[in-house]
Parts: structure tokens; sequence; C-alpha cells
């Protein structure tokens, strides 16, 4: 029999950017194999504290519009959780704490604690899932190893970092310069904010308090744009080819468009 908890978070295999569905009514939700997030077990990511991550405008003309030059995602559960998800897939898991490559040669992608240590990773048939406990804090880390610019958009528990809504290859996300790794701290709440990733149970989730769906939670996902050669004068002003990178310069604090609290 497959055990429930894999079940369930295998059950929600989704590529980065596509979309999610509310969460069924509880009779609806057992038929189907779902459960309401106060009965769903493992890890979900809530809305942490504010801490300062400064980013700035920058111009970025996509090769593809909207098809991503490559995808990968890492799973995380609890202990529990991630024993039964490796179970169900089988064979004999191996190692894979650090930045792996999982989106072609293009980046590699990592989940790190608040102490700046990897966490502990197991792969097995090419799925990575990460382990940790409810409470703790983690940063999603992106490295390009192309040497070319490219754009990265994440997304946690199938919502994008950016705005804390449902991710969609539409949107605009990150820049990473050449061998560029950056840290994505948390939902982006302005240019020079973020608030903090947290694991914590399905129901104190920001999938579940914001949007009331869990359907995606425990996946974090990045899908890579590469740049357009030589985009025309007109491509480089559209206001809408813009994206975000790191900045070491205070920006203003004030913007639209990014993630609001649960609550809000």
């Amino acid at each position: 029999m497959i055990p429930a908890r894999a079940a369930l978070l295998l059950a929600a295999f989704v590529l980065t950017g596509c979309a999610t569905r509310k969460t069924p009514a509880p009779a609806e939700a057992r038929r189907d194999g779902f459960l309401p997030a106060h009965e769903r077990p493992g890890l979900g990511t809530s809305w942490g504290e504010q801490r300062e991550s400064w980013v700035e405008p920058a111009a970025f003309a996509r090769s593809s519009a909207e098809r991503p030059a490559a995808q990968a995602r890492i799973f995380y559960n609890d202990r529990e959780g991630a024993n039964a998800m490796l179970a169900f897939l089988g064979g004999e898991p191996k190692r894979c704490e650090g930045l792996h490559h999982t989106a072609g040669a293009l980046v590699r992608l990592g989940l790190r604690n608040a102490a700046g240590e990897w966490l502990d990773c197991r792969e097995s048939k090419r799925r990575h899932i990460a382990t940790s406990t409810q409470g703790a804090r983690y940063d999603v880390v992106v490295k390009n190893d192309a040497r070319r610019a490219l754009e990265v958009l994440v997304s946690v528990d199938g919502l994008d970092a950016m705005d804390g809504k449902p991710a969609s290859f539409k949107k605009r996300g990150y820049m990473l310069a050449p061998f560029e790794t950056l840290a994505v701290e948390g939902f982006r709440t302005s240019p020079a904010t973020v608030a903090a990733f947290h694991f914590g149970g399905m129901s104190d989730s920001y999938g579940h308090r914001r949007h009331g769906d869990t359907t995606n939670a425990g996946i974090v996902g990045v899908a890579v744009f590469e740049e357009k050669r030589r985009p025309s004068a007109e491509e480089k002003a559209d206001p809408n080819n813009r994206v975000w990178r790191a900045t070491a310069t205070r920006p203003p604090g004030h913007a639209h468009g990014f993630s609001t609290p649960p609550d809000a």
C-alpha cells in the first residue's frame, strides 16, 4: 500500500509555473485523495519575519517569452514524510546535499538553513527530497553556471516568490549574472525587504492562509530563461522586459506588485 504521506505529496507533482487548484470541500477532498489543511501531514512554507534583501530593476529580454530553457524542483518534508516519499519511489537513495545540477547545465539549486548549512537532501529516481523541521527558516539558493546572464523564476508551494501569487511563466523574476549565486530568503514584499521562508504545518502555510490552497505545498521550483542575444532598442526600452537583480545599494522601500501578508 502506498504510504498516505507519500501519496498526498507525490500526487502534487507540478512544474514551476503550472496552475494550482483550490482545496476542495472536506468530503470531496477525501474522495479525491486530498485532505483539509488542518489534517494534512507534512510541511509547508509560512510567512516569516521581515528581512532586508535589496534588489534593483534590470533590463532582460527573453529569448523565448513563455518557454523556459530549463526547470528544476526540490521537494521538502519532515523526516517521516521524506522517508515515506523515498519508500514510495523505491530504489537506493543517494545524498545530494548542497547545490546540485537539477536544471540542465545552466543552474544549480539547493536549500540552506538559517545557519548557512545545506539541508539534508536525498535523491531517488531524479527526485530531490530535502528534510527539515517545523519553525526552521530557510533560503532557496540558485547558482548560475552559465557564461551569460539568466533570468530565474522561483516558486515555493506553487507561489511566485516575487508576488506571493500562483506561479506563471508570464511573470518576471531574478536576473543572475554569469556564475552568480543568489539566495532567495523569502517572499518579496518590496525592493528592500522579504518575508522570510519558514517551514510550518499545512494550516499555517502561506498558501493556505492567503489562498486556501495547499495542493503544491512541499515543492520548491525554478524556471530558467535565457537572454535574447541581440535585443532591439525597443525591446531594451520595453518596461515589460524588466527583472530584478541583487544590489549592494539600498533601493527605495516602496513599490507595488509584491507579496502581501497572509491576513492583509
